[in-house]
């Protein structure tokens, strides 16, 4: 069987001597998605915020949610590696992200803004998470681009070959999976439940569920970090951090008072 051999460029615009990656480039695009759809809900859904505090909340909390994505990925994930060489932390072009750690972070600017500007935390968690599956969906297919990321060794039909960042072996596309079921399949179930937007904390909940269940499943199918390998010959670092979001997630659904 003949299988598709990655071959894409991860970068995306190369003019004059300025290169900027597809996944730099969806972080960029999610952003103003973020903020542009959350716009909409605000006015749409009538809800108690304004736009110009979603708009400073969301521009400091970007790079916030940034920090917290490589620091987490420094300490939990790879540390050994730049413990070895500090200057190693600043090279972002080699990637180096966490999605939990990231979502940590925004969760702590989320508490902080909220708190200092009088606002609900679930009030503003429900806008981001209620479009954030675009964002997600975007920066899973850079990770497809890039090839990085990919899926373990299988032989279905539509396995991909990715020969610059692992071998010659057919693997499972994950990071396209994730794009479907964290990215797409996420936004459509929480942009259904935007009425919830009304009843703080339903959505944050969902989205901790339904992102949480979503890369659990898709991890048996991605390559594990190698410096970590898997737990009981089966379960990854990443599925612990999940079943950690689930269940809070259903804590905040679960709590009598949002």
């Amino acid at each position: 069987m003949q299988y598709y051999v990655h071959n894409l460029n991860p970068i995306a615009i190369d003019f004059l001597g300025i290169k900027i990656a597809w996944y730099w480039l969806a972080y960029f695009l999610g952003y103003f998605w973020t903020l542009y759809f959350g716009k909409y809900l605000i006015t749409k859904e009538k809800l108690n915020i304004s736009f110009t505090h979603y708009l400073n909340y969301l521009f400091v909390g970007f790079f916030v949610m940034l920090a917290g994505g490589k620091i987490f990925y420094i300490l939990f994930y790879n540390f050994s590696y730049y413990a070895a060489d500090l200057k190693r932390v600043f090279y972002f072009w080699q990637g180096g992200m966490s999605f939990h750690g990231a979502l940590i972070g925004a969760a702590l600017w989320t508490f902080y803004y909220a708190k200092k500007h009088g606002l609900k935390f679930l009030e503003l968690t429900d806008i981001v998470v209620t479009g954030v599956g675009i964002g997600i969906m975007l920066g899973r297919i850079a990770n497809f681009i890039n090839g990085e990321l990919a899926g373990r060794v299988t032989d279905v039909s539509w396995a991909v070959i990715f020969p610059k960042l692992y071998d010659m072996s057919p693997r499972h596309p994950s990071q396209l999976y994730e794009a479907l079921l964290e990215g797409l399949v996420l936004f459509i179930i929480l942009f259904v439940c935007k009425k919830n937007l009304k009843r703080p904390g339903l959505n944050s909940g969902l989205f901790l569920i339904i992102y949480g269940i979503s890369r659990f499943i898709v991890e048996f199918f991605r390559t594990p970090d190698p410096q970590i390998g898997l737990f009981f010959d089966l379960f990854s670092v990443g599925q612990f951090y999940c079943a950690v979001m689930i269940l809070i997630g259903i804590g905040i659904i679960s709590l009598p008072s949002r």
